[in-house]
């Protein structure tokens, strides 16, 4: 389906690239077209839902928040969800096939000596967790997470 998808992209581009050559053609349909196929192409590669994460992890409750996980290099981002319980910090990612999530970083909410919410980068907010033992820190870029500190802190059973 991905592949499917990315062939479509390059076919209405190329279409679209041959007919804005032309003055007077209308290519508006194709450039609707060609965005609703990065939309749909987006559906099946990054978003996880709640509902997805809910199918896997049963009837427990937890604190959800869509996040991309930064490599540590700091060059690439992971588009997922994460979520926090009372025991756990949990990072998921969409799987290849039918729309399963995979688990890609989880720790336990004791390993965690403090947070940090703010700026993770010099362009993007987000959550900054440093664990025990460790130096570099785990970043989450999350602009909602920002809004949420609360219902965070909550989670985690920091209430104070």
């Amino acid at each position: 389906m991905k592949r499917l998808v990315l062939f479509f992209l390059l076919v209405i581009f190329g279409v679209f690239v041959y007919y804005a050559s032309f003055r007077g053609m209308v290519i508006w349909p194709l450039l609707v077209a060609e965005l609703l196929l990065v939309g749909i192409y987006y559906i099946i590669t990054a978003l996880v839902t709640e509902k997805m994460i809910r199918k896997v992890r049963g009837n427990e409750d937890f604190f959800f928040v869509r996040a991309s996980l930064i490599s540590e290099d700091g060059t690439a981002l992971t588009q997922g969800a994460l979520t926090v319980t009372q025991s756990d910090v949990v990072f998921y990612t969409r799987k290849e096939a039918k729309g399963g999530v995979k688990v890609v970083w989880s720790c336990t909410v004791p390993e965690i000596s403090e947070y940090t919410i703010g700026k993770v980068n010099d362009h993007q907010k987000g959550l900054m967790l440093t664990l025990n033992g460790s130096e570099t820190p785990v970043k989450f870029v999350s602009s909602p997470i920002t809004k949420q500190e609360s219902a965070f802190r909550k989670a985690l059973g920091w209430d104070s």
